[in-house]
């Protein structure tokens, strides 16, 4: 097997096991720095705010929503 086919069964396997997690963040503070949102952020005034992210597991979601707050806080 090629390490391009390897890859691509990898990629696509990952794909087909992908579930919705929501993770909340307090985010008074954050400043968007104009890049595109890569997750759906839903928020009521005075609450956490809800963001759903794309993930294999709970702690891959809070993991990726924690590296995309410290890019926009830079």
């Amino acid at each position: 097997m090629s390490n391009v086919h390897i890859l691509a069964s990898r990629a696509i396997e990952r794909a087909k096991n992908l579930q919705e997690f929501a993770v909340f963040r307090n985010m008074e503070d954050i400043v968007f720095c104009g890049t595109p949102m890569p997750y759906t952020l839903n928020h009521v005034l005075g609450e956490q705010v809800e963001i759903t992210v794309p993930a294999i597991s709970q702690a891959e979601a809070e993991q990726r929503v924690d590296q995309w707050l410290r890019g926009q806080q830079a």
